[in-house]
């Protein structure tokens, strides 16, 4: 009112008032009708406000769907355009050799040929395997068969399985474990991810070891594969683990691999990280749940 009188222009205000237990809201009005009088009203406005805060909350949420649905488009299309490359390079090689192999001459070529092909099929198919593996984390339809893993059961597997596939002179080492230790977890689940972290391993090791392993901590094992290849980048350590992150964009790979790893290790209950300097190699970590015996 004071404002009114000094100003001689109308105000409007809002306040809110508790009563009976039920808040209440009210705008106030105040009118100068001359020199000496106010015209005051004051009307209750509880139906409107909750009018203007559902549609406040519609917009937030529309708002919301847009953004979502932009980035949803967003991810599509980088994911396609991704996809694109990576199918059509394995599938032109094996159109192409399988064509070749035809017109072979000799054994060794043939043979080399073959080995292109199988090589290619492989990748292929490991891609697809990819993203239905994805779809179905991201769909939560996924199947775990969570049990007792006995942890140095599936490193001799692996091992036995990437031997032959590192660069040339890089050593592939099973450090010493407790062959007695067990973990919760999917058995296929845990050998796809140690799988990944040493392609990777293989991929970026051009000399030098590579060690594999694993180790009790607390609660956790605690599962490391360490490199001493090219490194990662500091600027792309903190993007590693997300869709289509990648060491290198000129290496084959589509950048989902790390990105299953991360999905399948929370899934399981655990936790992935990595440790790396550019030039000096790197360290990857992940945990399950330990099964005390």
């Amino acid at each position: 009112m004071d404002k009114v009188i000094l100003t001689g222009e109308s105000s409007t205000a809002r306040h809110d008032l508790m009563l009976d237990g039920v808040l209440h809201h009210y705008e106030n009005r105040i009118f100068p009708l001359d020199n000496k009088y106010l015209l005051c009203m004051c009307r209750d406005i509880s139906q409107q406000w909750e009018a203007e805060q559902t549609n406040a909350q519609q917009q937030k949420e529309l708002k919301a769907a847009r953004v979502k649905a932009e980035e949803s488009d967003r991810l599509k299309s980088a994911f396609l355009a991704n996809m694109s490359h990576e199918i059509r390079t394995p599938l032109n090689a094996i159109v192409g050799f399988s064509k070749l192999i035809t017109f072979a001459t000799s054994t060794e070529e043939k043979n080399q040929y073959a080995e292109i092909i199988e090589r290619n099929s492989e990748m292929l198919l490991n891609l697809f395997n990819d993203i239905l593996d994805l779809s179905s984390l991201e769909a939560d339809s996924l199947k775990f068969n969570i049990r007792p893993i006995k942890l140095t059961d599936i490193c001799l597997q692996l091992k036995q399985q990437f031997c032959h596939k590192t660069q040339n002179g890089v050593k592939l080492i099973l450090d010493d474990v407790d062959a007695d230790m067990y973990a919760s977890g999917d058995w296929n689940r845990i050998i796809q991810i140690i799988s990944n972290l040493l392609s990777n391993a293989t991929k970026f090791t051009p000399k030098g070891e590579i060690h594999f392993g694993y180790r009790e901590k607390e609660d956790f094992v605690e599962f490391y594969v360490k490199d001493s290849g090219i490194g990662i980048p500091a600027e792309r350590v903190a993007t590693i683990f997300r869709r289509f992150g990648k060491v290198n964009d000129f290496v084959q790979g589509t950048g989902l691999g790390l990105t299953l790893c991360r999905m399948l290790v929370e899934k399981m209950g655990g936790r992935i990280w990595l440790r790396s300097q550019e030039g000096q190699g790197s360290r990857f970590y992940f945990t399950l749940p330990l099964i005390r015996q």
